[in-house]
């Protein structure tokens, strides 16, 4: 009996020898926080790849922006320094310039036709195709929900947007359409937000209303429009060098968590944001105005005139429009 003990003993100890030798951990990095809507989503994506490769594949998770900004960690993800990594679309346009039809103001009319064209096989495809030879490897993506208008000054139409110093993405795509809007693009970081605000350098921003709670610039910034231009995509890249170190069947396993929680991000984002607005309105006093956007969606009609014109951006937008069934 002692024997058979011992012998079994052992076999339990070279069987947990050999699966630790199989486990790794890689790393991810983002520059939101942990406790944000879109942390707890990655965290769900974390676990579920954990629990579903019985903790072969962990994924350790480098929060707001320890390992550098979207641009620094996105170079270090070509080398394969850092497996994994959430670079949003305005940030992935200066490295794949078709990415920027996805930051098309008006693009998309409704979370439906958002959930719509970036859950669609072909589309994910020519995403692959656009960041292929960066050694990068789209895996799903992270909804933003739309994105408004919030100002220190009251809006109600285009016309009082007219002037207005506008914090935006620095990224050709919303610059133009700031423009466009007849505003003044004021690229900034997004820590600079409310300080700019407070000092008046700035009349406001264009980004997710819900910030006017979550991150208090209600307290500098008290009038909304309900303008929804754009919905920013956090897209997850991975490290083809990463993706490679993967089994078959864990390679399959990270594919479906991702599309699970990315799919999931839709409704959860957008709950959020018309959750949040409530709450600044109900507790810091912001007046949110639903607007006409009919003059908004003409204004922006040249930046589609010139993506039409550009040969790699007029396949992605054609196969967009053919989903929608819509006219050019």
């Amino acid at each position: 009996m002692k024997k058979l003990t011992a012998t079994l003993l052992l076999s339990a100890a070279v069987l947990t020898a050999s699966i630790s030798a199989h486990a790794k951990t890689y790393r991810l990095a983002t520059n939101t926080v942990e406790n944000a809507i879109t942390g707890y989503l990655i965290q769900d994506f974390v676990e579920g790849v954990a629990e579903k490769t019985d903790n072969r594949v962990k994924i350790r998770v480098s929060w707001n922006g320890v390992l550098g900004t979207q641009s620094q960690y996105l170079q270090a993800m070509q080398i394969g320094v850092i497996d994994m990594g959430m670079i949003n679309s305005a940030t992935l346009e200066t490295l794949a310039p078709e990415i920027g039809v996805i930051n098309l103001p008006y693009i998309f009319r409704s979370k439906e036709e958002y959930g719509l064209v970036l859950n669609n096989p072909d589309i994910q495809e020519m995403i692959n195709s656009y960041v292929a030879d960066s050694g990068l490897l789209q895996i799903g993506y992270l909804s933003n929900g739309f994105r408004s208008i919030y100002a220190a000054k009251p809006m109600k139409s285009i016309d009082d947007v007219k002037g207005l110093k506008l914090r935006t993405l620095s990224s050709d795509s919303y610059i133009k359409m700031i423009n466009l809007f007849g505003a003044v693009p004021t690229p900034l970081p997004f820590g600079e937000v409310y300080p700019s605000l407070q000092q008046k350098i700035i009349d406001g921003a264009e980004g997710g209303l819900s910030a006017l709670w979550d991150l208090k610039f209600g307290e500098v910034a008290k009038y909304g429009l309900k303008t929804e231009q754009t919905r920013l995509t956090d897209f997850i890249l991975a490290s083809k060098k990463f993706m490679d170190k993967l089994s078959p069947e864990d390679r399959e396993i990270v594919l479906s968590e991702m599309k699970r929680v990315s799919s999931k991000s839709i409704e959860t984002i957008d709950e959020n944001i018309e959750e949040r607005t409530k709450i600044a309105v109900e507790k810091m006093g912001v007046e949110i105005h639903e607007v006409d956007k009919t003059p908004f969606i003409e204004a922006v009609k040249p930046m589609y005139v010139d993506a039409m014109n550009d040969d790699k951006k007029k396949a992605f937008i054609e196969k967009i429009f053919e989903l929608e069934n819509r006219e050019m």
